[in-house]
């Protein structure tokens, strides 16, 4: 049994509340040393420096916010965040610089207006996420925001499921597109109708990226959203009960029992803890993809648009979140529904009317956060990065807009496709998902003239959808001062050899990864 696994036998994540509220009277100097770790059952990171700085995610179900709630988060940014707010890719919000002092205070004002960090970290069921424009614009074959609220609220400081062997993720969806990334999450449950038109959902399992990457495996399960919590739970038993998942952190998500025992395997054991056979999947799926959502767009009621915005490198001043807010509030008709945030790390402001869209876009806040952005600006998504994370070998975020601004202005958009991806993760723990990007960087470190500098591997041809498939890579160790040119260079390439109206996406999905590297490899220069 490994260390963490012994703190978590000996201390329930869940139990920690205590010896944290202790700390934030007494300093956290007094927290044992062991369960530092665990106070991310509570949202709680520690920075890398170790100095009594933490980094806190709040939990945001499908990324949906209330016009209070968005204010109570750009509250804390701005009281004890030094101002800052960082949207995720699992739709819910991180602020860095908090002190556990300040905890208290922090968790009073998330209660007051229904939120909570209980399991937004930590080796148990994290935040629920789902389609962006749930009951507004998609076309729906069943409401996915509510089966993700009631899975959010059964496994809600469970006991039962707090001590799992890792993380574990959950994707919801409801609608045709299935935009949620289902196919890298550990569960996955995509709308379906099947042959009797019971509306409900298939059953995927496994998904997850990081160093050994793989898609959701199909398991020929059908769920009704009356069912879904409990076979969510009956699937999350055997995982939390499979010992040798605990063996070794670095193979102890549910994509390796997976791999071991296979999806029909996983079925039966699956029935019998829940105690029934469980209906077939529907064979047709709907396609996986995860689109992003920005510009306008009229929501399915005929009288709304939603106003999608990139939030560069999904960082928030907490003085925009405050802007977001008064927005919602003037030119919104739902403050119950103020604010949506996306898998890409952009927000999204639904309920306006259609009277009301030329004065909203002519705001100064959607200039800096535009629903218009360049080529590059729309598809760019970061993980933390050296600044606060102990496994990030690179600093992402500075670095993310500068790369960003360099292709903007040395490549001229000419097909490419409007989603053109390009993610920027600081390790292998892909946060920043470059598996699935377009192009995907990877931080790594490379020894030059004896001393180790940052540089980056370079992923190409990533993507989900109705064939999906992980980046290969096709440039090592290319070191940081290379970068933006080499870059350059892969969309030169794409310009050069490119076949008509071909996006940038198919041409790398129909061209060898030899053929980038051969293409990539510094020139000779002979004297």
């Amino acid at each position: 049994m490994s260390k963490i696994e012994r703190i978590k036998a000996a201390t329930d994540g869940l139990d920690v509340l205590p010896e944290l509220l202790r700390a934030a009277r007494e300093g956290w100097e007094t927290l044992d040393p062991d369960h530092v770790g665990l106070l991310k059952w509570y949202g709680l990171y520690a920075h890398n420096t170790h100095d009594g700085h933490f980094m806190l995610r709040v939990k945001v179900i499908q990324g949906v916010l209330s016009a209070d709630q968005a204010e109570v988060m750009a509250s804390i940014a701005r009281d004890f965040g030094r101002g800052v707010i960082d949207c995720t890719t699992r739709q819910c919000f991180q602020i860095h610089w908090i002190t556990l002092d300040k905890v208290p205070e922090i968790f009073a004002r998330l209660e007051r207006v229904g939120m909570t960090s209980s399991g937004a970290c930590g080796d148990i069921t994290r935040n629920v996420v789902g389609c962006t424009l749930a009951g507004l614009g998609h076309e729906e074959i069943v409401d996915g925001y509510a089966t993700a609220e009631a899975i959010h609220t059964y496994f809600l400081d469970n006991k039962l499921y707090s001590n799992l062997p890792r993380k574990y993720k959950v994707s919801v969806t409801g609608c045709a597109e299935d935009c949620a990334r289902g196919l890298i999450n550990d569960i996955a449950l995509s709308g379906a109708i099947a042959e009797d038109g019971t509306r409900g959902f298939n059953l995927r399992v496994g998904g997850g990226l990081s160093s050994h990457p793989r898609f959701a495996r199909w398991m020929d399960v059908f769920v009704t959203p009356e069912e879904a919590p409990e076979v969510i739970a009956g699937m999350t038993g055997i995982f939390r009960d499979s010992e040798e998942n605990r063996r070794a952190r670095g193979k102890a998500r549910l994509k390796f029992l997976v791999d071991r025992v296979g999806p029909e395997e996983l079925r039966a054991e699956l029935e019998r803890r829940v105690g029934r056979e469980l209906r077939r999947g529907v064979p047709k799926a709907p396609g996986l993809s995860g689109e992003d959502h920005i510009g306008v767009h009229p929501q399915r009621d005929g009288a709304h648009h939603t106003v999608g915005a990139v939030v560069p490198v999904g960082r928030l001043k907490a003085e925009q979140l405050f802007e977001l807010v008064r927005l919602a509030r003037e030119y919104g008709d739902n403050p119950d529904d103020a604010l949506r945030l996306t898998h890409q790390q952009n927000v999204l402001l639904p309920w306006i009317p259609e009277e009301r869209l030329d004065a909203l876009l002519a705001e100064p806040l959607l200039q800096d956060l535009s629903p218009f952005p360049s080529l590059f600006a729309r598809g760019l998504q970061t993980c933390t990065g050296k600044e606060f994370c102990g496994l990030a070998k690179v600093f992402t975020k500075n670095r993310a807009v500068e790369i960003g601004k360099f292709l903007d202005e040395h490549v001229r958009p000419n097909g490419h496709g409007e989603d053109l991806r390009v993610h920027f993760a600081g390790c292998s723990s892909s946060c920043a998902q470059h598996q699935i990007a377009d192009v995907g960087i990877e931080g790594v470190l490379k020894k030059v003239d004896g001393e180790f500098v940052e540089a980056m591997d370079i992923r190409i041809g990533g993507r989900l959808g109705e064939h999906p498939k992980f980046g290969e890579v096709v440039a090592k160790k290319v070191p940081h001062w290379e970068l933006n040119e080499t870059l350059l260079r892969i969309f030169d390439l794409y310009e050069q050899h490119h076949d008509s109206d071909e996006t940038f996406r198919d041409f790398a999905g129909r061209t060898e990864p030899e053929w980038w590297t051969h293409e990539l490899e510094p020139v000779e220069e002979h004297a």
